[in-house]
């Protein structure tokens, strides 16, 4: 059954599990527009699902969790007696088997405080299913006192670390500006669009931005993600683009604007290009960048705009680049969060030029190259 036929045939049945829950009709049709949103996304084949009725619900009710989480103002469970709630397995889906981003910062802070044999003991327990035993062997300890390594480690990440298993939550709804965006892509996708003006912008994976374009004015937000921008010779009407509290603004130029995890990077490869915090403003030109860093704009440095914007080309150049910025720059085109819980390893300086349509590839080249080991979840990739 196809996701939207699945959709429909019980979004009235949802929609009253939804409303009795919240108490708000508003609530519930957004939070049924976002199960459908997940469902359209999942779309798993027909032919693998006993009850396509209960796998609905599930993640209606998994979704449903994570927003009184947020709401903190309901209790965080939801019964699994609920007659709604019929599900086919006990087996973890998508949906139940993540944690919030911010756990998995947590966890990965919590991990890094930890010594190192205490950590790697955790680890190879944990995350490898490696035996006390075996861990004392590796460490040169006794079973017994790896087994108290094991119990160490636990207790210092009591808030993040369940006693029988670490678990890895990611929060994959979307915020209200991701919803509603004018052009919004996903991971490992490139789109290219010619504007109303004349201008092309090209929209990197995991990106979106609104779209303002008329005959008095020409503005363009970024959402999330990267937008590289060409834009068409306008000198009466400055072409304007918002990411946050930052602002650029040019007449007729070539420039990206980068904007995650709540930093914003103008690169410009051709041209001039004015960069604005609202309080203080730099001009930039061909080969040189600015960050906005909790809304303040920084100074000028020199780039490699080629290298920087290759990724349009469908390519990731590094020369002599962390890897922390790698994985980073990787996490727009695979499906699955990245997540790299040894912050010594995020260190290691990497060279290399990587295709973009091929992330799997990338991580076989980092476990073959680097000590780094790989866990895959689901919707997480741990690298350790």
């Amino acid at each position: 059954m196809h996701a939207d036929d699945l959709f429909q045939r019980h979004a009235g049945e949802l929609n009253g599990y939804l409303c009795r829950r919240l108490d708000s009709p508003e609530q519930a049709a957004d939070l049924c527009h976002e199960v459908y949103l997940r469902l359209r996304r999942l779309d798993p084949p027909a032919e693998t699902l006993t009850n396509p009725r209960a796998f609905l619900f599930r993640i209606a009710r998994n979704l449903l969790i994570d927003h009184l989480r947020q709401q903190q103002s309901r209790p965080i469970t939801v019964p699994l007696g609920d007659p709604h709630l019929h599900l086919e397995s006990s087996a973890p889906t998508p949906e139940s088997a993540a944690s919030s981003a911010q756990a998995v910062d947590g966890l990965r802070t919590a991990l890094t405080d930890l010594p190192d044999p205490v950590r790697q003991a955790l680890l190879w327990n944990r995350l490898d299913g490696v035996s006390q035993r075996e861990i004392g062997q590796r460490l040169g300890v006794s079973e017994r006192m790896a087994g108290k390594y094991i119990a160490r480690a636990l207790a210092h990440c009591r808030a993040l670390v369940a006693a029988l298993v670490v678990v890895v939550v990611v929060a994959a709804a979307l915020p209200w500006s991701l919803w509603t965006a004018d052009v919004r892509t996903g991971a490992g996708e490139r789109r290219t669009l010619t504007l109303a003006d004349g201008s092309r912008v090209i929209l990197n994976g995991r990106s979106a931005i609104n779209i303002d374009i008329t005959d008095q004015h020409r503005r363009v937000e970024v959402v999330r993600g990267e937008a590289l921008f060409q834009v068409a010779s306008d000198q009466a009407h400055p072409f304007r683009v918002r990411a946050g509290d930052a602002r650029v603004r040019v007449t007729g130029t070539r420039f990206e604007v980068r904007r995650r995890d709540g930093t914003v990077r103008l690169t410009v490869a051709e041209g001039s290009v004015a960069a604005s915090d609202g309080r203080r403003e730099r001009q930039l030109t061909a080969d040189q960048q600015v960050h906005w860093r909790d809304g303040r704009l920084g100074p000028v440095t020199a780039v490699d705009a080629d290298a920087a914007l290759a990724w349009a080309r469908g390519r990731l150049v590094f020369r002599d680049r962390p890897l922390g910025e790698l994985l980073a720059d990787l996490g727009p085109y695979h499906p699955d969060r990245l997540v790299l819980l040894n912050d010594a390893l995020a260190g290691q300086r990497v060279s290399g030029t990587f295709a973009t349509d091929q992330p799997e590839a990338v991580l076989s080249a980092l476990t073959r190259t680097l000590p780094v080991r790989v866990l895959r979840l689901p919707g997480v990739v741990v690298l350790y």
